[in-house]
């Protein structure tokens, strides 16, 4: 009986000193953000970020991540990541889908969030596609087939007002 208490207790201390822990490295859920954080706090405290003005503009710019866990998306760490800022807001993200088997934990989450997504479907590929007046978001879906041939599945989440001023930028 005794050994049973000791035993819970370790549990319970092993597992609040991992819970500390991954407080301590400040991990940021994309897929919780609301596209108003400030960028500089976001990106802080991250080396070899590269960084590039979309379109030439100075209010646009793009911050590529080799992720090192720091971000994750609803229990998927991303490889690396696109953050993207709008007039010093992180108003967007993108990232490639390292293994089937997130790709199916990144489209589980897309599917329930996201209920009235768009779906096209062909021969290899999958497309779920979302718009409302807060969200842009697209999911590209690879079978499985082509993971083995080193294909990725794709997530690409912007806030509406950016991904429509970016489109139109592109557009021109």
């Amino acid at each position: 009986m005794k050994l049973n208490k000791v035993l819970t207790a370790m549990l319970f201390a092993t597992a609040t000193f991992w819970q500390l822990g991954c407080l301590a490295q400040h991990k940021m859920d994309l897929a919780k953000i609301k596209f108003n954080e400030d960028i500089k706090a976001v990106v802080k405290d991250i080396r070899n970020i590269h960084e590039g003005k979309l379109s030439g503009r100075q209010d646009m710019v793009s911050y590529g991540i080799d992720n090192d866990g720091k971000f994750l998306f609803a229990g998927v760490i991303p490889g690396h990541i696109e953050l993207l800022s709008w007039r010093g807001k992180l108003v967007g993200f993108a990232f490639r889908i390292k293994s089937f088997a997130d790709q199916q934990k990144v489209e589980d989450f897309f599917k329930s969030q996201y209920k009235n997504a768009s779906f096209q479907t062909s021969k290899f590929l999958n497309v779920y596609a979302y718009q409302d007046d807060n969200v842009a978001a697209e999911l590209r879906v690879v079978i499985e087939d082509k993971y083995k041939e080193g294909a990725n599945g794709y997530l690409d989440i912007k806030r509406a007002d950016f991904s429509k001023e970016f489109a139109s930028i592109i557009k021109q």
